[in-house]
């Protein structure tokens, strides 16, 4: 029985193939095809299908967008000591501007 396009559709929502994989990573089939293990063992890549070159598309998915992970830098609260950033030390720096310019003492 002939695949139809409505199961090659639901089929391709199912699975990432080869050629999008490598557009997704951008990296050629060559290099897929040679370090696809690799990845799946060092970075947690899911492992592609036994019976061809493609993987299931939640997974991937999944496995990208685990990739933007940022960690915090854990601090410490008992320290009484808040480090600075950027960010603080401009709102500082405009509180005091606007001091000045209102007037306002301390």
């Amino acid at each position: 029985m002939p695949n139809t396009p409505v199961q090659t559709a639901r089929t391709m929502d199912l699975v990432i193939g080869l050629k999008e994989l490598e557009q997704v990573l951008s990296t050629t089939p060559e290099n897929l095809k040679r370090t696809w293990l690799k990845r799946h063992q060092q970075y947690g890549m899911p492992r592609k299908h036994p019976a061809g070159w493609f993987w299931p598309r939640k997974s991937i998915d999944v496995w990208l967008t685990s990739q933007a992970y940022v960690s915090a830098d854990p601090g410490n609260d008992n320290d009484g000591e808040i480090p600075v950033t950027v960010h603080e030390t401009r709102v500082a720096e405009q509180r005091a501007a606007l001091h000045t310019l209102l007037g306002v003492s301390k």
